[in-house]
């Protein structure tokens, strides 16, 4: 056989005879059953053919797994070598190195079986896993280091895609390459299916060494080492079905249970699959859906803020506009960590897997009630099983004890196989329940309630009851022990303490054996042996006693619960079933409705997204209230309205219901609002998409609206759905007026107020009432208008007189004028016809009525009348006015008319009209009619009786002309007429005689061929001659007879009519006049009224809805810069800045903040060098837009009416605030700023005042709208603005300011009213804020008499302020301000030399002559000025003489210091016409500025105040184009220092060091006289060589008196051009400086003076102070600088606070100030510290093993409140000082807060937390004094990956700074310093974030603070150290305190320093006794106290502190 490894010796014990394949040689003989010691030559593999030795190898490892088998059965004894010898020599055979082989053995093919080999040997290990003792093997291959081995083969493998990649060896890299290359030549066979194959054997050894499919179902991973190399490696893998293979086994195999998610969280998988997904090219797309489907399952077991970040990163694209490919499989994945249904998980638990984990409970020494209850929360998975455990089960799940000193008491646990079992212990017996009917290792959530109740009688039974999800499952009898006795050991979860076993002879014999449990089974299986196994039929066998102290025998050893636990609640009283149930359902709080739909939404990644939100706000309190702080709803709805139409479907509708749902649920009712507002009822999301999503919308509105209609009705009724209806629908509104059903519909909105009159409106308006005569036409409209006038003619005139009649009369009358005088729509006679029609119409239901009365006859008689006048007038003209309506209206009338009149007169009367009438029918063409007619008078010929001639021959007469013209004209009339004709001819035969006349008449009597005959007689003489000689003379005497005298009635009747009309028509036209004005009056005005108002309502709601949208875009704007800032996910590079308006206390503006919108500029150093083209003016005002367009959506076009909109544009704020807040005053003004004027308006209400920005083109997310609470006010100014006395500044507490100017009214004629009335519409500004305002704000005062009441001036001359302060005083006094650059704060040029390498303040001559003005400081040129101003006269004697024709302040000036500070190169690019100015005039160098200035007389610009300290704006950091000096050609880019400056910061602070000198100091007044003084104007100023241009003075120039609008602008620009000289502020000389030691003098004789100690730093002692807590470190101790000082208070004690390490506070006197004491200061103890009854604690304990620091503690300006952090709890707690209570707990940190600080204005509060987050919290105050904390953060940060551990605000600053791995973190007004303690260093930071400095530091730091001008600082190592602020070095050595010290406060005069010491001590280090000292003490009464001072100090003890060496 070829030997291929070392062989191996194994020693077994031989049962049988065993026949071994014969490549195992054995030697010597084998026996059976006798040791024997085998040689096994190594695994032979016979190079003769492939078939024998895939055999052998077959065979070999088959043999090795017996041999592995046997081992494992056998004792120790019997095994000559252990198993694991065998295992690990297999291992190295498994990672063999073939390179060793000779090289013709490394042939291919060998190397191909090989690896083939590695693969059976891979199978082999599963094999062997595959035995009985499974569990014992396994952990024998763990302890062998499988997994190390494993992840050998891996990488020796190198599945590598690139065959280039670095191999340890050649070895290794011959088999990368061969597992990359087919097996051999013969076999059609790839890498892929090699690696395939090589996978599935490595998921198979992995899943046997961990466990089975089941087990390690049950168990979950342990060993992670190799997945992780897997995922690294997958990016590199060339075949993309072994990712997929491997991606899938990996999600698998991670996410089968909790514990397994929870060890690879624990290993940071998410990170190396982020990792690995970044090289997402690499990666198929299944593979990485599949890994990212991992990281879903893995971040909701936990997922943290680094990783996070790292996956949002992981969506980042070099193309913004394209989306990443991960984005969906993403969205899921965070979908899936937040969803949170079900029973199978829960958002904080304890995690007690640990077998020592546990929560311990401090000793209860009286149980305080009658029994116990125990309810708690918790999840368990399969145990994993011990197989060294031998008999009874190893171990019990301790869920709770609670044990006495004598060992009796409650406990509770679960068993091996997750039952549930109830202990009583006494001292006797320990007795249990079991709960057998149900397993908890389900890893599942459980409610589990524990209810143990005593007897309640002297021998009654005690009971327990035993609760599961709220539903009771046992009730038993159960022992209650006695509870007399203390409870001193509480465990909950927790293995606690161990109890021991008693003496053998105390143990019983068990009742049972207890059965070998095997290595997994199911529960049945493990209840069906032993005793336990009838239990489950037999309920009452489910109690139990043994012995006490034989438990652990028993149950087995307690261990700790093994699982999660969640919330755990202990009760005194028996908790009965419905408060079981509460507890449960309170805890549960699942929302499973519509669970089974959300699969299918997340097919659309809108809906997903929402589903997210969903889940991330589902049981979840903060997140709810951030999404409402952050207005994410509004946001939300925002970005729909952006999403694409073809993504918004049902999907989307669906998830937002699913949110609002489940918002309902969790019953929060102002995110509900805020869904309903921005979600559901904003139709501009939902009208975009197709039908079925938008009605499926509206459906879902109805739904809601439908439910709660009186809760939506007020704010989304009837008025918000006509706006919508008006502002998304259009004319869609006015095309439902004529569809069905809705015009009922909208009938019924008329009832609702106001309603009638808005459509009335609509109706009148002549774009809608045009539309709707174009949709209608004319006809409704005429048919509308007859059915008016007929309802008006018969209903309305109730009568039947002749005036009734004649007023109905006027009708027609009118209708026949107009007809003649008008073209009408329709002809009059059709009108009339209408009208008729419809009279005759009522007038038949009026006689068919019951109850008709005679007037209802006398009316229809009348209108028959008046029927046959029209038709026998008009008819014969219009023959179709007889239409068959008519007819049948008549006929039908006539007929109940004959009811009335059946005799008499007017029966007859009758009877003539009906004939007529009927006649009259007949004689039409239309057959019809005639018909019908006709048929009518035959049946009314057959009844009627004829007994006249004249009537028989009228009928007759008139019946033959219509026969004789239908027989002529051949027409169907005479077949209608014959029936007609034979019944008349039979009626009146006899009376005519016509048998003597007509003997040729044919008979009538039923003759057939009358029809013919009758016809053709006709035509017949004899017929002829009949009618005329007979018939027609009668018929017209008939005639005349019958129906003149109605002719002439009628006539009569019309002519009445007529005249009537034009009476009253006159009478009209008369009373018209007359009533127009109260027509006007009493409906037209108050309808103009109304449509104003509603056009100024419906503007008013467009302005809110345009104000919200913008405000939510702005919020929108600030989340995706987050994604872009520094810390954010998608970090810009490079980053650009800008100047920030922020300024400091001292009006420092320092901060720089990102600029979003940066422009290099390039257009514009094209055009100065020539070579671009000059842009419009349009495109350079763009460049001063202050920030970027968020959004393409266009603005609504506002529907603006005619009148003023200033009192119905209200905000949604301030609607819903409190009622008293009231409109004072509202005024149009503009807003300056440096950048831009912006037109808007002021609008002061009782309570805030409100901004509204009016820009026109103002885009979206970009606006000023702002609003001030009026307690926010510091101070107004009165200001000038273009020399105008018409703007306000207002200073806020915060530090930020606003310059307002109300001068607009330029349209007036009166020029001189003008001016008055601007200024009075500014003073009447000032003077409402004054009056609402009136504590903080002095009164009307210019500004000499505010600079006088000020007393800066004495503070300055008595250096209680410094020299800068001083002047930006002045300035902002005079005038000045950062707002206009006009009127810039003006600072002063102190040096001379900047050409030295060092300098030298002492020497007088490097400093400027600061009495001269700066144009003649070279006295060469103070000869030129003089003669000038000397020789100058102006011809027209308008311009005043002058010195200079430029000023030293004016915009131009700023903006050429400022040039490389943005927005300034916007500016000066701007003023420069779209150019940078050339190079050489440019500020470049400030010596060459100096010395231009000495050479220049015309140029005397001075300073401005960034000089002192801005040193950014000396730096070129935006990388600005600048160009080329002409001469030297050097390129301008950052500015040219002086030789003495090292740097910009050097430069700044030795200039800043200049001004505060002492030169400076003692000539700085003789400056101020010039600029600010009495040699500003006047003959001093024409002496000092001080007279400006005349345009710059205020009050030389009105610009009110220009009409033209052109001329007053081109003056405004001469005005800022030339700049604008301060206002006067003294006209007597400013008194000098006193010196430093003048002022030393001055402090040391008075008594009250304190002295400042960092001046005395030589003559420091210490002083301790005991008593305060002895023994207990302080960790705080501060005198609060704010505290309020009433005047009886003065020179009383001031509060001096401790907080001790054991929450003890105190509130000390303290008085700093007496020299006449001996250590100069007084504290009073609080004696409350040491009472443990008047003790003031912190509620609450801290959070176990956080160092408890001064950083945890904030004291409020006053010394009212202590804030207080590290809480277990997470919270912010609030005590009162004065009362010693907690005043409030706020929890919105999800972890513990680590760190707080307040800011310098004791505005704000910052806290930092464990959970990466900050908070900033609003103190809230009340009359000035603050009362508290704000129920909610105003601000949340993010961006933090690690717990932060410091913080610091500065609310002027608009700053916040944290820390996370920083120990001390403190902002000063311009430094920001900090301490690392990993490092031992102290760093020393700009404001802006540049590094300055560090010091290594020798001693650990553990307090801070920074004073003035230096940095004390605290070390765990006992020194005091004080050091200089800017270099960070030594001011004196370090002050031993030989205690660690814990704190540092420095007093707010800067009198002492207070240190606070691990032993409890308070150390006070002040200024030592001086040389004077009066001698004896003075004795004055305290306040409160009657005790001497020197009594009631306890701080004359010194305190003996030794330098440091």
């Amino acid at each position: 056989y070829e030997v291929i490894r070392a062989r191996l010796v194994v020693v077994t014990r031989i049962y049988q005879p065993r026949s071994l394949d014969s490549s195992v040689v054995m030697k010597p003989e084998i026996k059976p059953g006798s040791l024997v010691s085998i040689s096994v030559w190594g695994f032979g593999l016979v190079m003769v053919t492939r078939a024998s030795q895939g055999r052998k190898a077959e065979l070999t490892l088959k043999c090795l797994t017996e041999v592995v088998h046997i081992l494992l059965t056998s004792s120790s004894d019997q095994r000559q070598v252990e198993t694991s010898t065998i295992l690990e020599n297999y291992f190295k055979l498994l990672n063999s190195d073939h390179s060793a082989l000779p090289n013709p053995r490394r042939c291919r093919k060998w190397e191909s079986r090989f690896i083939a080999l590695q693969i059976q040997m891979l199978n082999t290990i599963t094999d062997m896993l595959d035995c009985t003792d499974r569990p014992v093997l396994q952990a024998i291959f763990l302890n062998s280091n499988c997994f190390e081995h494993l992840i050998r083969l891996l990488q020796n493998c190198k599945l590598f895609l690139n065959a280039n990649n670095k191999v340890a060896d050649k070895s290794e890299k011959d088999l990368a390459n061969k597992l990359l290359t087919e097996m051999n030549e013969d076999q059609d066979c790839t890498s892929s299916h090699i690696l395939l194959n090589f996978m599935s054997e490595f998921s198979a050894v992995f899943q046997a060494v961990e466990g089975d499919h089941m087990a390690v179902g049950i168990l979950g991973i342990s060993n992670v080492q190799p997945l992780l190399l897997l995922i690294q490696w997958l990016p590199e893998l060339e075949s993309h079905d072994l990712q997929i293979f491997i991606s899938n086994w990996l999600r698998r195999i991670c996410c089968i249970n909790r514990q397994s998610r929870a060890t690879c969280v624990n290993a940071n998988m998410v990170i190396r699959i982020i990792e690995t997904l970044n090289s997402h090219s690499a990666l198929h797309c299944t593979c990485a859906e599949n890994l990212i489907a991992l990281l879903g399952s893995l971040g909701s077991q936990s997922m943290g803020s680094e990783e996070l970040l790292q996956l949002i990163r992981l969506l980042r694209t070099e193309e913004p506009k394209r989306a990443h490919p991960y984005v969906v499989p993403v969205m899921r994945a965070i979908l899936a960590m937040a969803r949170k249904q079900g029973m199978a998980s829960a958002l904080q638990y304890f995690n007690l897997c640990h077998s020592m984990a546990g929560i311990a409970v401090p000793s209860i020494h009286k149980w305080p009630g009658s029994a116990f209850s125990f309810n708690a929360w918790l999840c368990l998975d399969q145990d994993r099983v011990d197989p060294s455990a031998n008999g009874k089960s190893g171990k019990r799940k301790q869920l709770y004890s609670f044990f006495t000193g004598s060992g009796m008491g409650f406990e509770a646990f679960i068993t091996c196989s997750g039952v549930l079992v109830v202990a009583v212990c006494t001292k006797r017996e320990y007795a249990t329940v079991m709960l057998p009917d149900h397993c908890f290792f389900d890893s599942l959530w459980h409610n589990i309630t524990i209810v143990h109740m005593p007897g309640k009688r002297p021998f009654g039974q005690s009971l327990v009851y035993i609760y599961v999800n709220g539903q009771q499952k046992v009730s038993a009898p159960l022992r209650f022990p006695a509870m007399n006795e203390a409870f001193i050991s509480c465990c909950i979860g927790s293995a606690g303490q161990r109890t021991t076993t008693p003496p053998p002879s105390q143990i019983p014999d068990p009742p049972f054996s207890s059965p070998i449990m095997p290595h997994r089974t199911s529960l049945g299986g493990i209840l069906s042996t032993g005793s336990w196994g009838g239990m489950l039929g037999k309920p009452e066998l489910i109690t139990k006693m043994i012995s006490a102290g034989t438990q652990d025998s028993e149950w087995g050893c307690p261990t700790s619960l093994e699982g999660q636990l969640g919330s755990v609640i202990i009760f005194h009283e028996a908790l009965q079933p419905p408060q079981v149930k509460a507890l449960y359902l309170a805890g549960k709080q699942l929302l499973l409705l519509f669970c089974f739909a959300e699969a299918r939404l997340e097919k659309n990644i809108v809906a997903t997204f929402i589903l997210m939100i969903k889940h991330f706000i589902q049981r979840h309190h903060v997140n709810q209230e951030n999404l409402i702080h952050s207005h994410g709803v509004a946001t939300l709805g925002a970005l729909l309205q952006k999403v694409p139409s073809n993504l918004m479907d049902v999907n989307v509708l669906m998830a937002v219901q699913l949110l609002i749902e489940q918002v309902s649920v969790e019953k929060n009712v102002q995110l509900l609002q805020q869904m309903y507002q921005h979600l559901l009822f904003d139709f501009s999301i939902w009208n975009s998409g197709d039908f079925p999503f938008r009605i499926g919308h509206i459906q879902y509105l109805s739904t809601i609206i439908k439910d709660s209609r009186r809760l939506f009705r007020k704010k989304y009724g009837v008025q918000f759905l006509l706006d919508t209806l008006r502002i998304y629908y259009g004319y869609e509104f006015y095309l439902l007026l004529h569809s069905s059903p809705t015009p009922d519909q909208l009938f019924l909105l008329l009832f609702e107020p106001g309603n009638a009159d808005i459509l009335y409106a609509l109706l009148l308006h002549q774009r809608y009432s045009d539309r709707l005569r174009e949709l209608g036409g004319d006809n409704e409209l005429i048919q509308l208008l007859t059915d008016i006038l007929l309802c008006i003619m018969w209903k309305g005139i109730e009568k039947s007189d002749d005036a009734a009649w004649i007023e109905r009369g006027q009708v027609f009358s009118a209708l026949t004028k107009l007809g003649i005088s008008n073209e009408l729509l329709r002809p009059s006679d059709e009108i009339k016809l209408n009208l008729l029609e419809k009279m005759l119409e009522w007038s038949v239901t009026d006689n068919r009525d019951s109850k008709a009365l005679p007037t209802h006859a006398e009316n229809a008689f009348k209108l028959l009348l008046i029927v046959q006048d029209f038709l026998q007038a008009e008819g014969l003209v219009n023959s179709n006015l007889w239409t068959e309506k008519l007819l049948e209206e008549l006929v039908t009338l006539m007929d109940s008319l004959s009811v009335w009149y059946s005799a008499g007169l007017e029966a007859t009367r009758l009877s003539q009209v009906q004939v007529q009438l009927l006649l009259g029918f007949i004689a039409q063409d239309n057959l019809q009619v005639c018909a019908m007619a006709a048929a009518k008078l035959n049946t009314l010929l057959q009844t009627k009786v004829i007994e006249s001639q004249p009537e028989a021959c009228y009928l007759l007469g008139k019946l033959e002309g219509i026969l004789s013209r239908s027989i002529e004209e051949k027409t169907e009339t005479y077949s209608f007429l014959i029936p007609l004709v034979r019944t008349l001819v039979s009626k009146i035969y006899e009376l005519l005689f016509m048998n003597l006349h007509l003997p040729s008449l044919p008979p009538t009597n039923g003759s057939p061929s009358f029809f013919e005959d009758f016809q053709e007689y006709c035509s017949s003489d004899e017929w002829q001659v009949y009618i005329d000689k007979y018939i027609i003379p009668n018929m017209k005497q008939y005639e005349e007879n019958s129906f003149r005298h109605d002719h002439e009635q009628m006539a009569v009747y019309w002519k009445d009519c007529y005249e009537a009309f034009m009476v009253n028509m006159h009478k009209r036209d008369r009373e018209r006049g007359e009533s127009k004005l109260k027509f006007q009056e009493h409906f037209v005005e108050p309808f103009r009224r109304k449509a104003r108002q509603e056009n100024l309502r419906y503007n008013s709601m467009l302005k809110q809805l345009n104000s919200q949208h913008t405000a939510t875009l702005r919020q929108w704007r600030a989340a995706q810069l987050y994604l872009l800032s520094e810390r954010g996910p998608w970090k810009q590079n490079p980053v650009h800045w800008k100047l920030s308006n922020v300024e400091n206390f001292s009006r420092m503006r320092l901060k720089l903040v990102q600029n979003y919108n940066f422009n290099a500029h390039q257009d514009a150093s094209d055009l100065r060098d020539n070579l671009g083209k000059v842009p419009s003016s349009e495109s350079l005002l763009l460049e001063v837009v202050k920030q970027v367009k968020v959004s393409d959506l266009e603005d609504d076009v506002l529907e603006l009416p005619e009148e003023d909109t200033a009192a119905s544009s209200n905000l949604d704020e301030k609607d819903e605030q409190s009622q008293k807040e009231k409109l004072i005053l509202s005024e149009d003004c503009e807003l300056v700023t440096v950048i831009d004027v912006i037109p808007g308006r002021l609008e002061i209400t009782t309570q805030h005042i409100y901004f509204f920005d009016g820009s026109i083109e103002k885009e979206e997310g970009v606006g000023f709208d702002f609003k001030w609470h009026l307690s926010q006010i510091r101070e107004i100014h009165l200001r000038r603005y273009n020399l105008r006395r018409s703007a306000l500044e207002i200073f806020l507490t915060d530090q930020t300011n606003y310059f307002l100017n109300f001068n607009k009214e330029v349209w007036v004629s009166q020029i001189s009213l003008i001016y008055i009335v601007s200024t009075s519409v500014r003073n009447k500004v000032y003077s409402r804020i004054l009056s609402l305002r009136s504590p903080n704000i002095s009164g009307t005062r210019s500004p000499q008499e505010l600079f006088k009441a000020s007393g800066l001036m004495q503070k300055w001359v008595n250096r209680e302020i410094s020299n800068f302060d001083y002047l930006i005083q002045l300035n902002t006094m005079a005038g000045r301000t950062y707002n206009d650059l006009a009127q810039y704060p003006v600072f002063p040029w102190i040096l001379r030399d900047y050409t030295s390498e060092d300098l030298d303040l002492n020497n007088p001559a490097v400093f400027r002559d600061l009495s001269k003005p700066i144009g003649v400081v070279n006295e060469k040129n103070a000869k030129a000025v003089k003669e000038k101003y000397e020789n100058f006269e102006d011809p027209l004697g308008i311009i005043d003489k002058f010195h200079y024709g430029t000023h030293y302040s004016n915009a131009a000036g700023v903006m050429h210091y400022l040039i490389r500070v943005e927005p300034f190169t916007t500016l000066h690019i701007q003023l420069q016409s779209g150019r940078f100015d050339c190079a050489d005039r440019q500020f470049h160098s400030i010596p060459a500025t100096w010395q231009a200035l000495m050479d220049n007389p015309n140029d005397v610009k001075e300073l401005i105040p960034e000089f002192f300290y801005f040193p950014e704006f000396l730096e070129n950091q935006n990388g600005f184009n600048l160009g080329q000096l002409q001469i030297s050609k050097d390129v301008v880019n950052d500015v040219v220092l002086p030789k003495w400056a090292h740097s910009p910061e050097d430069f700044i602070y030795k200039h800043r060091k200049a001004l505060e000198s002492e030169y400076v100091s003692a000539h700085l007044h003789e400056w101020i006289d010039l600029i600010f003084g009495y040699k500003q104007r006047g003959p001093a100023a024409v002496e000092a060589l001080n007279v400006f241009y005349y345009c710059t003075y205020e009050g030389a120039v009105d610009l009110d008196a220009l009409t033209d609008e052109k001329e007053r602008k081109a003056l405004e620009g001469m005005i800022n051009n030339f700049g604008q000289t301060p206002c006067q502020l003294l006209k007597e000389p400013h008194p000098q400086r006193l010196s430093a030691e003048e002022v030393v003098q001055r402090l040391t004789k008075s008594d009250t003076s304190t002295l400042n100690l960092f001046q005395h730093l030589t003559e420091l002692k210490s002083f301790f102070i005991e008593g305060i807590s002895d023994g207990v470190p302080i960790v705080k101790a501060v005198v609060p600088r704010n505290q309020s000082r009433s005047f009886i208070s003065q020179g009383s004690p001031e509060i001096l606070v401790t907080a001790s390490l054991n929450c003890v506070i105190g509130t000390h006197g303290w008085l700093p100030y007496d020299k006449n004491i001996s250590n100069y200061f007084t504290f009073i103890r609080d004696t409350t510290v040491t009472n443990p009854k008047t003790q003031r604690n912190m509620s609450g304990p801290f959070a176990p093993g956080l160092e408890i620091t001064s950083k945890l503690f904030a004291v409020s300006h006053d010394a009212k409140l202590l804030f207080s952090g590290g809480h277990w709890d997470n919270s912010i707690r609030v005590t009162s000082l004065t009362k010693g209570k907690l005043i409030g707990q706020h929890i919105r940190h999800m972890d513990i807060v680590t760190c707080l600080a307040i800011d310098y204005c004791g505005i704000h509060l910052i806290s930092g937390s464990r959970d990466t987050t900050c908070m900033i919290w609003q103190i809230v105050h009340q009359g000035g004094v603050p009362v508290g904390l704000a129920p909610k953060p105003l601000q949340i940060l993010y961006g933090h990956t690690d717990e932060v551990s410091s913080v610091g605000i500065s609310t002027e600053l608009d700053m916040a700074v944290s820390g996370s791995r920083v120990s001390i973190l403190i902002l000063s007004p311009s430094l920001l310093f900090l301490y690392s303690n990993h490092r031992n260093a102290l760093h020393l930071y700009s404001v802006n974030g540049k590094y300055l400095g560090s010091e290594t530091l020798k001693e650990e730091v553990s307090d801070m603070c920074v004073t003035g001008e230096y940095i004390v600082m605290g070390s765990l190592q006992g020194f005091l150290s004080i050091r200089d602020l800017y270099s960070l070095s030594l001011s004196i050595s370090p002050l031993a305190m030989r205690l660690p010290i814990h704190c540092i406060s420095v007093t707010k005069e800067y009198s002492h320093i207070l240190v606070g010491l691990e032993d409890g001590k308070l150390i006070i280090v002040g200024v030592g006794k001086p040389a004077e000292m009066r001698s004896g003490q003075l004795s004055r009464k305290l306040w409160g106290s009657s005790k001497r001072l020197s009594q009631i100090s306890s701080g004359e003890t010194e305190y003996n502190t030794q330098d440091s060496k």
